[in-house]
């Protein structure tokens, strides 16, 4: 069973865990970001840079297309519609209220509109680099300083501590993946039931979008299996109907030639006799003759029947055999990565653990810890309080960092 080494990380790590989670929504297995989709659907303000784009006739896509920054009253000015207030809207409800008021002056296709540049957020204090950012949705703390390159090298190198953090998160998520992936495959190589449940997980966010993502996976491929199946076994039904009637007509068509074979006999007995003329004996051959020909179709079709029946099964077992080999390459495949990253997540705990031991050594010598301090405009004042790696920011803001006394920290902290 999946055994996580969580608990084997210090206190200040597992305290910053669920930040590297946030921020590197880039693991081995399925992490894109999401700020495109985040700034569309963010809302815009002050500061910020849109992009409108209008297609239509030359002359008039050019002039109503291109970029605006959203002044401080969060309006911007835009050609044929003058001063339109677009603060606290996203950039798919911009794009809306601009088509809906250029609907009615002038006949172009519905505009489309994206951020392209949000106000900045700016990094004061104990950084290796200070000054403004570019600001993104859901940005926290912890983000902001990773981009500056982390605390200041003169209480130890931060980002690199943040880093090793991020590459232990990413190879234990891996870790879990890999092995929910194999208990997948092989349920369906054994064809049982997929236990999602069994192995125990890593405390991550991304956890539940991985073992639905395997759910998901296993029913899908489950009800293909069923679905091929019940296919196969509806056409070997088919043919199985039809062989069924075909062998009957041929029982029938048999007895009906035997009966014809018995009344040519009888005509050529009158013909020899004189009693009847010959062309009724000939009738009857011929009549005969046809039958015995439709006896041979019958038997021709009862043939291709069965060949048919026959390609089915080999069309469903070599069906079959096809997923299993996929499986088994899968099942393979999953093997060799979940050694490659056990191999990868040792290495990067004992990195780790090293560093975190040296800048251990380096704290205590300094005295000193990192306090964070947020600066936010709110109500027409600059506001300052405490906050934490996780404190997501706002346009405007001015984090500032300080490399405190351990003593201070730990009272202010309490």
């Amino acid at each position: 069973m999946y055994q996580s080494n969580w608990s084997s990380f210090g206190a200040p790590a597992r305290s910053r865990f669920l930040a590297i989670a946030a921020f590197a929504g880039l693991s081995a297995l399925q992490v894109h970001s999401v700020f495109a989709q985040d700034a569309r659907e963010y809302p815009a303000g002050p500061g910020d840079q849109l992009q409108v784009v209008v297609f239509g006739e030359e002359n008039t896509s050019s002039v109503l297309s291109g970029r605006f920054r959203i002044e401080q009253d969060g309006s911007i000015y835009y050609p044929l519609l003058g001063k339109i207030t677009v603060a606290g809207l996203s950039a798919v409800e911009v794009a809306k209220l601009l088509g809906d008021s250029l609907s009615t002056q002038v006949s172009v296709n519905p505009p489309t509109v994206s951020v392209v540049e949000f106000a900045p957020v700016y990094l004061v204090g104990d950084v290796m680099r200070s000054g403004p950012f570019q600001f993104q949705p859901n940005m926290t703390v912890f983000q902001l300083v990773l981009q500056a390159g982390g605390i200041s090298r003169e209480g130890g190198s931060e980002a690199a501590r943040l880093s090793l953090l991020q590459e232990v998160f990413t190879r234990e998520l891996s870790d879990f993946s890999f092995r929910l992936q194999r208990a997948r495959l092989v349920a369906e190589l054994d064809g049982a039931d997929f236990d999602d449940g069994a192995l125990a997980p890593p405390p991550a966010a991304e956890v539940a979008s991985i073992v639905s993502a395997e759910a998901s996976i296993f029913a899908l491929r489950q009800r293909a299996k069923e679905s091929r199946r019940r296919t196969y076994a509806a056409q070997r039904e088919g043919y199985e109907q039809e062989i069924s009637s075909i062998e009957k007509s041929i029982i029938l068509h048999d007895e009906e030639v035997r009966l014809m074979e018995e009344q040519v006999g009888v005509q050529q007995g009158l013909a020899d006799r004189g009693l009847t003329a010959h062309s009724a004996r000939r009738d009857a051959q011929r009549q005969l003759a046809a039958t015995r020909r439709e006896a041979l179709e019958f038997r021709t079709a009862l043939f291709r029947a069965k060949q048919n029946r026959i390609a089915v099964d080999q069309a469903l077992a070599e069906a079959e055999t096809r997923i299993e080999e996929e499986n088994v390459k899968g099942l393979r495949d999953v093997e060799l990565a979940l050694v490659q990253n056990e191999n990868s997540l040792a290495m990067a705990k004992s990195k780790l653990a090293q560093f975190e031991a040296d800048q251990t050594a380096a704290q205590n010598a300094l005295g000193r810890v990192p306090q964070y301090h947020l600066i936010r405009f709110i109500d027409d004042q600059y506001v300052s309080s405490v906050a934490a790696e996780l404190t997501q920011l706002e346009r405007g803001d001015i984090v500032r960092v300080d490399l405190a006394p351990k003593e201070l920290k730990a009272t202010f902290t309490e």
